[in-house]
């Protein structure tokens, strides 16, 4: 009975057991499976006809919504007699639908303020074809909705085929195509062979000439159908309401029944070895790239976020053993395209012989790691690393961002790793790698190597003699190395030093006393949210409080004087200055010591110099304020001297007068940069004196203590001096800890001189060209520059110069003409102390038709001196502004509102005018740009650079 007893005991306990382990077996196991959690409030949904949406109520940025339709078909859906289609339909999209004829689609968009390029775009790809729409929005404005979705409606069933508006389209495409280029040198090597590198996006120049309406329609017959599309609706809305005004536009487009559904396609590489080899005369070393193509890693679920982590561990792995062996490869595994990505073993070496060592020396540990594992120390670092960076993310996103994220998942149910719950569930699984698994995946790697590995070899083109690296010869080192008797591995653990907590010094603790005496006088702004401070020692506080979430408060401090306000001897008395004097650190502190307590207390700092500008930007976090304000303080006002380290970095410029670097090897035949120093040499932003070579004798003759001087009288001079505060901070403890640090700046005796003319343009026309550029392409600027008297007017009305410009030349040259594809014009401008402007048109045209170029391009001119611009043309463009302002000055742009304030300051713009924004903006008249057009844009004043292989 007692062993009976005893029996049945054991068996419940088992039983019991087995149960409560199952238990503690099934939660991981759910969340195995789990998918990755998709952000807060997404509404995800089909309507009958078959079409996805997806809708996320966001608040930021205020009064704007992000809509996308996504198709996932691109190039890979043509026929062999539609290749290019994919990308024609695209720019078809936007020549004329049934609710829209020809370019009132864009019209009617500019007409809210948005541009066309930046809020109304598409792309193509391989497997997706992308239309966005960046909306202004307000309560109110409600038939916007109602017309976007009416675009897209058309979009997926309504486009209109006019055979005279798609030849000319066909010459647009073209000059895209021409200006277009591949920036990666062994992309054809990296595309392997399949469908994917028979149908690249653009399409070529030949695939574009041969396509017609007739093959354009049957593509978009075939393929756009509402069961590929997904409408992405993202902004300040309401989903039902979203949800019932899709139905009622998009949600009316019949189904239809796909009889020939598509499946993905992979991308496929040659069995074996495949090699491409270019030279480089840039180059001192040669370099190989073993690639090897592997399936990527979709995070869908959480255990694909830990499979990606582990698939990076990984790589860590390799990249510290072969560190510390000494081999000179860089180890990377990065999505590349479609279900690949690409694990990359970049090597460096003087010499083939030196790259098959080193590639002989990765594979030995590549196949000691397979066979004898990590180690419990080294395992634990990694894991460690792994955990650093893997962190939630809880942070607000701007609409568009979040788009960016749902596009992946639309496309390839990609999901961001975000919430705290599934951040923590993978962090617990990394936690738990062990070597066995690492060892796995690096099976995996090698089995995909001896299936298909890319090898991409550069070669130093100056040593004709030397011998070159062959495929057959890079596949003999990896077996060598494989071969080689196997040692343990010795597992060296970085030493972490152990930083010792320095105090805050006590000239960054000091808190002087506020005062009203302090102040000259304060005055809010209300439509900016700034309060504008002037101190009696001449400093003037901007403070713009925002709602980032970091609680973070950035400074700049701007001032006037720099390089250009000085003679020709004394630019070269006090030559790169601020950098000597900012490795002293402080009087009161050393550097390193500096360097280490801004490290421990979370402050940054930066000081520069440029013509006429200096500035000294820092941030910090906002319970650090005493700290931040006093290191700008002293930053300012007493700079240390570090002679050893001065005296050093004098020695070794002297070391390298005259010597070639490879930069200047490169921007020596670089000719976009030939292009841009010409310019900036006609326009004035080069400043006197620096067309001077640093010789020998300028750094021996060079002084600490002069320049330290130098730096004093310029940087701590008050008079003049802009402090700019932005961030999320409380400004009424804040703001006078900051007015009774800068109250305590004294003007210099003897304060520099500032050299206040304006920068005189030269009257003249102007023609150079430089060799580069495309076959058959000219790529050419011009120039038009002068003068102006600074305002926030004059800015506006110079920017509405540049986009009436911008209209114009898209309408002649690109839609009338098609002998240009992306024509564009820039506007620069510096107010102070220069009163300078300069427009810049430029184009990308085939070489013969360089003169009609010119002679549209001056008939453009003449007719809008003649005839002034609409208003209605001109509200549009104004509207744009205001769009483009609500946009980007946000309540959480603290880096946007500094940048925005000190341009302000170095452009003599007023806070008056710019907290009248809207009235400021609409009192420019059609009559006043057309004044400022016959002054600013004289053709006979032109001034022409380019480049063209002719």
């Amino acid at each position: 009975m007692e062993k009976k007893l005893i029996r049945h005991t054991l068996f419940w306990a088992i039983v019991l057991g087995l149960l409560f382990v199952g238990r503690a077996f099934a939660l991981p196991c759910l969340r195995v499976n789990k998918y990755i959690t998709l952000p807060k409030g997404t509404v995800e949904g089909r309507l009958d006809n078959g079409l996805r949406y997806i809708i996320l109520p966001n608040e930021l940025p205020r009064h704007n919504i992000e809509v996308r339709m996504v198709m996932n078909i691109g190039s890979l859906q043509e026929e062999n007699d539609q290749r290019g289609g994919a990308h024609f339909l695209e720019h078809s999209a936007f020549i004329g639908t049934k609710h829209f004829p020809k370019r009132a689609l864009i019209d009617y968009f500019e007409r809210q303020g948005m541009k066309f390029g930046r809020d109304i775009n598409a792309f193509t790809g391989f497997d997706r074809t992308i239309y966005w729409l960046s909306l202004p929005y307000h309560s109110q404005d409600k038939a916007v909705l109602d017309t976007t979705f009416l675009a897209l409606r058309d979009w997926l069933c309504d486009l209109t085929f006019d055979d005279e508006r798609v030849k000319k389209e066909r010459g647009v495409i073209v000059e895209e195509l021409r200006g277009y280029q591949q920036n990666d040198d062994f992309y054809s090597l990296k595309m392997g062979q399949n469908r994917y590198a028979d149908h690249i996006p653009l399409g070529t120049e030949r695939d574009i000439n041969s396509i017609d309406s007739d093959r354009l329609k049957a593509f978009y017959k075939r393929w756009y159908t509402p069961s590929h599309a997904t409408v992405l609706v993202i902004g300040q809305v309401n989903v039902a309401e979203i949800v019932e005004k899709l139905r009622k536009t998009v949600g009316t487009i019949p189904a239809k029944a796909d009889k020939k559904p598509f499946k993905q396609l992979p991308m496929t590489y040659a069995k074996g070895a495949a090699w491409m080899q270019l030279s480089d005369s840039m180059q001192r070393e040669s370099k190989l790239e073993l690639i090897i193509p592997h399936p990527t890693i979709v995070e869908k679920t959480l255990q694909d976020a830990v499979n990606k982590q582990r698939m990076r561990m990984l790589a860590q792995c390799l990249s510290e053993r072969f560190a510390a062996d000494s081999i000179r490869c860089n180890v990377s595994n990065d999505w590349y395209l479609a279900d690949k990505d690409h694990f990359v073993l970049s090597f460096r070496g003087a010499s083939s012989a030196l790259l098959a060592q080193q590639l002989a020396a990765a594979s030995y540990e590549c196949r000691r790691l397979l066979q004898r594992g990590v180690g419990q120390d080294e395992l634990q670092q990694l894991i460690h690393t792994r955990l650093v960076h893997l962190l939630p993310d809880t942070t607000q996103q701007l609409s568009a961002d979040l788009c960016d994220d749902f596009i992946d998942y639309i496309t390839a149910e990609d999901r961001p790793l975000w919430h705290p719950d599934d951040v923590e569930w993978v962090r617990s699984q990394v936690k738990m790698t062990t070597s066995l698994q690492l060892q796995e995946y690096l099976k995996s790697i090698l089995k995909a190597m001896k299936r298909s590995r890319l090898y991409a070899y550069t070669y130093v083109a100056d040593n004709a003699n030397a011998p070159l690296l062959n495929a057959k010869q890079a596949d003999l080192a990896w077996k060598q190395g494989w071969k080689r008797p196997l040692e343990s591995y010795v597992y060296r653990q970085k030493a972490q030093p152990k930083e010792e907590t320095i105090k805050l010094p006590s000239c960054l603790k000091q808190t002087p006393t506020f005062t009203n005496a302090s102040i000259e006088n304060r005055k809010k702004w209300p439509e900016l949210g700034i309060e504008e401070i002037q101190l009696t020692n001449g400093i003037k506080l901007l403070v713009r409080p925002t709602l980032d979430e970091d609680s973070t408060i950035y400074l700049a401090a701007v001032g006037r004087g720099g390089t250009a306000d000085l003679s020709p001897q004394m630019q070269l008395k006090v030559h790169d200055a601020v950098s000597y004097v900012d490795m002293g650190g402080l009087a009161k502190v050393s550097c390193d010591t500096l360097l280490t307590v801004m490290t421990q207390q979370q402050l940054s700092m930066t000081v520069g110099e440029d013509a006429y500008w200096h500035q000294l930007l820092a941030s910090a976090p906002a319970k650090k304020a005493t700290a931040l304000f006093n290191l700008a303080y002293e930053k300012l006002c007493f700079p240390g001297i570090n002679r050893e380290d001065f005296a050093e970095t004098v020695a070794s410029e002297l070391e390298n007068v005259g010597k070639e670097t490879l930069l200047d090897r490169l921007l020596a035949h670089d000719s976009d940069r030939l292009m841009t120093n010409t310019i900036d040499s006609l326009v004035g932003n080069v400043a006197a004196g620096t067309e001077r070579l640093v010789t020998k004798a300028t750094l021996q003759a060079l002084n600490i203590d002069t320049i330290t001087n130098y730096y004093k009288r310029l940087f701590g001079n008050p008079s003049g001096l802009t402090i700019i505060l932005t961030g999320n901070f409380d400004a009424a403890h804040v703001v006078p800890k900051a007015i009774a640090t800068f109250a305590q700046m004294q003007a210099p005796q003897s304060p520099l001189p500032l050299n206040n003319s304006p920068f005189a343009a030269k009257k003249q026309t102007f023609f150079k060209g430089f060799e580069g550029g495309n076959d058959h392409q000219t790529v050419a600027n011009y120039v038009f520059a002068g003068n102006y008297t600074p305002s926030l007017q004059a800015t506006l009305s110079m920017k509405l110069i540049r986009d009436v410009l911008q209209d114009r030349v898209l309408k002649v040259l690109r839609e009338n003409e098609n002998i240009v594809y992306s024509p564009y014009v820039n506007l620069y401008y510096n107010g102070v102390p220069q009163q300078k402007y300069h427009f810049v048109i430029n184009l990308s045209l085939k070489d013969e038709n360089r003169q009609r170029a010119e002679i549209l391009l001056q008939s453009i001119l003449k007719d809008l001196k003649e005839k002034p611009v609409s208003t209605a043309e001109l509200d549009k463009l104004k509207r744009s502004f205001l769009v483009t302002k609500d946009k980007v000055l946000t309540d959480k742009a603290p880096s946007e509102w500094k940048t925005a304030l000190m341009s302000l300051v170095k452009n003599g713009e007023s806070l008056h005018d710019f907290n009248d924004y809207a009235a400021c903006l609409n009192g420019i008249t059609p009559a006043m740009v057309q004044r400022m057009i016959s002054e600013m844009l004289d053709w006979n004043h032109r001034m022409v650079v380019f480049k063209s292989q002719k």
